[in-house]
This record gives C-alpha cells, structure tokens and sequence, in this order.
C-alpha cells in the first residue's frame, strides 16, 4: 500500500503535480506552463507554493526533471547508467522549505553512447521505473527532446537522446518548409507518407524535408497536410536511427499521451516492429516506488 504523498515533474516549459492517494491512485493534479525558465529569480519556493499550497503541506513531496538541473532549484549530479531505482532512492536530495513541505529532490542519468558522447536524462528514467511491469525492455518517451531507453531487468541500461520535437518546431516557424503550411487536423495519411520516405532514406533528411516544399508548390500535397507530412518525415528519421542494432522482435512501450504518443506508435508499427502505449502517467508510479525505496512513503 502507498502512503499519500506529492509527486512533481517539473520540467524546462512544464510544470505538473500529482496529489497521490493511499494506494497510488491519482486524486487530484495540477498543469501549468510554468517550467523552471518560467520561475523568475530562483524563487521556486514561491512558486511551488503559488500552485501546489492549497494541498496537505503535510505530505512529503518527490520531484523529479529539470529541476534539479542547472537552471534549476538545486543542481544534482548525474548517476552513470546502468542504474535500478534504488540507485535514485540513495542519492535523493531532501529539503524542507519554508512553509514545512518536504521535499526529496530526484537526480537524472548520464551515459556515455559507444561512439564516446554523453548523454543526459531527467525524470524520463522515473517513467521507465514506473513501467517495468509492462514486460517490455525498449521505452520511448517523445517530447521536445525524446528518448529511446533499454533497460535489463530492473536497471536502465542505456539510452539515446533525439532533439525532434525541437527540430520540427524550428523548420516549421523558421524556415521556408512552413510558409505553404496552413493549420488543420493532423492527417494521418501525409504522417505515414512522411514516416515511409524517412524510413526508405534516413540518411537524406537534409534532402528529404524539402519536399515539404516542393509537393505543395506542385499542388500534390495539401497545405492542411504539410505539417503531418513534415512531422513523420522528422519522426521516422528518428525511428530509423533509433532501432538500429536492436533486435526485429524488440517490443516498445511508448510512455506518452495518445496525441503525441500516437504517431509515434504509428510510426514504429510503420517501421514493422511491436510496440504499444504506456501509460502517460507513469512518473507518477516510478516516483512512488524510490519513495518506497528511500522509506518516505
């Protein structure tokens, strides 16, 4: 049984809170667009309380994310992969703020890719945690900077950073592939489009994209689609690179919301491998089990 408490993702744009019932069950939860560029002046304190004060200051409090990065309420360094859960539950930070919350702040992951390049992650590895009894050993996390995440067992192995999401709102905002673009519904169709030639030719991105262009100066693309279109040509690049050296009968679980979360199941099924989604929420159940871990809970 889980005590109650507060579990925060609190990111770069984002911010939610999740109050947690006895049993790990969601009671209530709080979105904001209030990540921690958005807190002026390093009072963090003040903001959390802004947002979270009408809850039980009673209940200890688990935070993970850009928090705890640099720009964040207090900077902890990275635990090497592999790592389990319970490697996060020893590091933990605590911290009582004025107002008597108490709070255990969560590090991040850092490992080093074969190729010799670091690579970081905060909060993704508290939804892997939270997922394990998925019985799959691939998780992907799609965002402004996605991950593609290996785990054995019950320790997170390794895992590769992809700055799509970034790079899609870039070419769309700031370059000539968006002028033609005009906003409707996601169309599947140009999605799976875009997704095939990616897949087809990962290695010609720079080549590729420009047929956002093209097709719709030739009328063979309409302007509503163009963006799909460009969506799965940038996502199925990264499909593409991400599965390689894993094996065919590898099974994903993709840890989003059935927006985002979708296309990007849509394009692994493109690329002919299983994969389903996870649950979006699954910060919140990995956050409880280093509590349990760490003995706050």
């Amino acid at each position: 049984m889980t005590a109650e408490f507060i579990a925060l993702d609190w990111g770069t744009t984002s911010f939610r809170a999740y109050r947690v019932g006895a049993g790990g069950h969601v009671q209530d939860s709080i979105a904001a667009a209030e990540g921690i560029l958005a807190v002026k002046d390093g009072k963090f304190e003040d903001a959390l309380e802004r947002l979270i004060g009408a809850w039980d200051v009673s209940l200890p409090v688990m935070a993970a994310g850009m928090i705890t990065s640099r720009q964040g309420w207090i900077e902890l360094p990275y635990l090497p992969c592999p790592a389990r859960a319970a490697d996060l539950a020893q590091a933990l930070h605590r911290h009582t703020t004025a107002s008597g919350r108490r709070i255990a702040f969560a590090t991040g992951l850092s490992y080093r890719a074969p190729d010799g390049m670091p690579d970081v992650m905060r909060s993704e590895e508290a939804q892997v945690f939270g997922s394990l009894d998925l019985g799959v050993s691939h998780f992907v996390t799609p965002g402004t900077h996605s991950k593609w995440i290996a785990t054995e067992g019950d320790r997170l192995v390794r895992y590769a950073t992809y700055v799509t999401g970034e790079v899609f709102a870039a070419l769309k905002d700031h370059t000539i592939l968006g002028r033609l673009m005009k906003p409707g519904p996601d169309d599947e169709e140009a999605f799976a489009m875009g997704v095939r030639a990616a897949l087809e030719d990962p290695a010609g991105f720079l080549h590729r994209i420009f047929s956002a262009r093209s097709l719709g100066l030739f009328g063979e693309l309409a302007p509503e689609a163009i963006s799909s279109y460009l969506s799965g040509q940038v996502i199925g690049t990264e499909v593409a690179h991400a599965i390689r050296g894993n094996p065919r009968e590898a099974q994903y679980a993709v840890l989003a919301s059935h927006g985002i979360g979708g296309r990007y199941v849509k394009a692994i099924e493109i690329a002919g491998l299983k994969v389903r989604h996870g649950d979006p929420q699954a910060i919140v159940k990995g956050l409880a089990i280093i509590a349990r871990k760490a003995g706050i809970i």
